[in-house]
């Protein structure tokens, strides 16, 4: 099964960017999903009114997800889906905190309430080809946050994958470059038994540094990424980018999107038949 999946921070609804305001970026933020036509794209920052503009513009897409503060409010992990290729089995959402379950109390100094949503996919030209989807945002301020942050995702994920037996893609904005204990996390770079935590990383596909990802609306390529694409061992990476378009002198987002192509090997469905249950 060959996706390809994007990671895309929005950047939230907010007067003080002046002429880089949602208003003045969603047609370019649309188009940019239009031009490289992502199965999945996980977004970051996303208000339910973002959301709504964005599938005004892209037809061929839906998405599922609420808000960090339950139902609608506030910022949305929202993952967009190409509709004429995939189908919802299931879909969820917890928080990166103490409790996981809803936004009782920020934890580990966070500044926000922070969350994962996930999705069960499932393939319309071949029900049997199946997959999970994470999609996260870690804590801008709080290096406590985004390490506890990652290793309840990943016990979630992997839990997740060990019952159902399918694949799985992260993305997000993880707020934390290559370097970071974070990251090491993910990649399986830290603590006795990472070897078990088999999360590729797309980037360690390229020969050159990727550049940054985050740019304040300002461009440029020099520094080092905060957003990635990850998968699980049966996803290979065959290509990844940092799309760095503009459009008149005008950014979609002061991130730039990471586009990424997949292949998912095999077809675990079948362990998932076996082991019965999908929810997370």
């Amino acid at each position: 099964m060959q996706l390809s999946v994007m990671t895309f921070n929005l950047r939230r609804q907010t007067t003080k960017d002046g002429g880089n305001a949602w208003t003045f970026r969603k047609t370019y933020a649309a188009d940019i999903v239009k031009r490289y036509r992502p199965t999945v794209a996980g977004t970051q920052e996303g208000f339910r009114e973002m959301l709504t503009d964005l599938e005004q513009q892209l037809p061929g897409y839906a998405w599922i997800g609420e808000g960090r503060n339950e139902g609608s409010a506030d910022e949305h992990n929202a993952i967009l889906y190409l509709t004429e290729e995939l189908e919802v089995a299931d879909w969820g959402q917890f928080w990166l905190s103490e409790h996981p379950e809803g936004p009782v109390a920020k934890c580990w100094g966070a500044s926000h309430h922070r969350i994962c949503t996930w999705a069960h996919f499932r393939s319309r030209q071949d029900p049997d080809r199946q997959f999970l989807h994470y999609n996260t945002h870690l804590d801008h301020s709080s290096q406590e946050a985004r390490e506890k942050g990652v290793r309840l995702l990943w016990q979630r994920l992997s839990e997740h994958r060990a019952r159902t037996g399918l694949p799985v893609l992260l993305t997000g904005d993880m707020n934390a470059e290559p370097d970071n204990p974070a990251i090491a996390y993910l990649r399986g770079q830290t603590d006795p038994g990472s070897e078990n935590r088999s999360l590729t990383d797309a980037y360690s596909i390229l020969t050159e540094p990727p550049g940054t990802s985050f740019h304040s609306f300002e461009g440029g390529a020099e520094g080092e990424p905060i957003d990635y694409i990850f998968g699980t061992s049966e996803v290979r990476f065959d290509d990844v980018c940092i799309i760095r378009d503009q459009y008149d002198g005008i950014y979609p987002s002061d991130h730039y999107p990471v586009a990424a192509k997949a292949t998912l090997a095999g077809s675990p469905v079948q362990a998932a038949k076996r082991e019965g249950g999908e929810r997370a």
